[in-house]
């Protein structure tokens, strides 16, 4: 994988920046090896427990006959956080840590993570 990770501290930058203080953590990170690429307050525990969350959640739907996964998916967790796991193509994972009572889910949606997508792509190089 060749990743210009300057491009991806962009995407982060760019992510703190549509969030504001409703971003509380993300990573961008290698799904193979589980090396965090990029990030803002990092999470090394939780890429790795996200990662074998997708590969599990991704065999599961596939052994049960159900379409896969696709491009992300949120998790509601308690006291008022959300989670919004991210695919990148098959390589790259990203994970959204976020205050619910600070995010615009709207913003969120049709601005941040559009924009996310396509700053991660435009750092492959």
């Amino acid at each position: 994988m060749q990743i210009d990770v300057q491009k991806l501290e962009n995407a982060v930058t760019d992510l703190k920046g549509a969030l504001k203080d409703g971003l509380l953590a993300t990573d961008i990170w290698d799904r193979n090896t589980g090396l965090s690429l990029s990030g803002f307050n990092t999470q090394p525990a939780a890429v790795a427990l996200f990662t074998e969350i997708v590969n599990s959640l991704g065999d599961t739907l596939e052994s049960s006959g159900f379409p896969g996964l696709d491009r992300y998916f949120f998790m509601n967790l308690q006291t008022g956080k959300i989670v919004l796991i991210v695919m990148h193509g098959t390589d790259l994972l990203q994970g959204v840590l976020m205050d619910s009572s600070k995010v615009n889910l709207g913003v969120l949606l049709s601005v941040a993570l559009p924009k996310a997508l396509s700053s991660v792509q435009a750092a492959r190089v």
